[in-house]
């Protein structure tokens, strides 16, 4: 079982339905009814705009309809995108000058969601308070060995509530221990310096790289130095074709950025 990104790449005529065109182009690769090395995704959900994995939206297209935007959960939960960001959509319309501007971007709404939440909610105690509690007070929750009421506690305080259960806040909250049981709040909260330097020093900064899913048909995964690439139309170890590789691999970001500007671009996360 493991996890994978795919950009899917469309024709122009799919943005008047992208969600129809998506289907079809992504069916070949169903690993339910399909070839054995053929079949790339069992589940599947369009992903990128809320937590920065997607695409940076060029300025003052922010609102265009033609942008394609996150999917629910599985609890239909909504995903809004980052403000300036987007799962997909025309590749013009699409920001690819600096290769972590959507990464940027999501690091600084999940700085703004914490100070616009602690302007409306009670401040919240620390969680090393609550911590303290649990390995020192016997009466402050007791019989809880791994620490699960201490750690239920204190997401229940309005505000820390509010705040991990956003998309916004990048899952950087996860509440558990790490190390010698040494638990890690959320960086945003106590942090002593600008919104700025918040930005610059918890932007991940990995060169963006995905799965390509061609127009014409073929994935391409992206291994080291070379590619692996997968056809829709054929029986994997039959295939006849040579794929037209793309002049700029690995580093998918840098092929996405040569398409035509009325390619449809969308990212998808895929269970396999």
């Amino acid at each position: 079982m493991a996890h994978v990104t795919v950009t899917v790449c469309l024709p122009a005529e799919a943005v008047g339905d992208v969600g129809g065109a998506l289907a079809k182009a992504l069916a070949p690769f169903d690993a339910d009814g399909n070839p054995v090395g053929r079949g790339m995704w069992d589940s599947r959900r369009v992903e990128g705009g809320s937590d920065g994995h997607g695409f940076a939206v060029v300025a003052g297209h922010e609102d265009d309809p033609r942008l394609v935007h996150d999917e629910p959960v599985y609890d239909g939960t909504p995903q809004p995108s980052v403000p300036g960001v987007c799962a997909g959509g025309p590749r013009a319309l699409l920001d690819f000058s600096r290769p972590y501007l959507a990464a940027e971007r999501a690091v600084a709404a999940s700085w703004d969601l914490w100070h616009s939440l602690s302007a409306v909610h009670p401040a919240a105690v620390p969680l090393a308070d609550f911590v303290d509690r649990w390995r020192n007070d016997p009466t402050a929750f007791p019989g809880d060995r791994y620490a699960d009421d201490m750690f239920a506690a204190y997401r229940g305080q309005p505000l820390i509530g509010a705040y991990l259960d956003h998309p916004f806040s990048l899952g950087m909250g996860y509440l558990g221990f790490v190390g010698a049981d040494d638990p890690v709040e959320h960086p945003v909260i106590g942090y002593g310096g600008t919104r700025a330097e918040y930005i610059r020093e918890h932007t991940w900064t990995r060169t963006p790289n995905t799965d390509v899913l061609t127009v014409d048909g073929w994935w391409l995964e992206a291994y080291g130095n070379g590619v692996e690439a997968v056809h829709a139309f054929c029986e994997p170890e039959l295939c006849p074709h040579d794929p037209a590789l793309p002049a700029v691999w690995p580093g998918s970001e840098a092929y996405l950025a040569e398409l035509p500007g009325d390619t449809i671009v969308v990212r998808v996360r895929c269970h396999c």
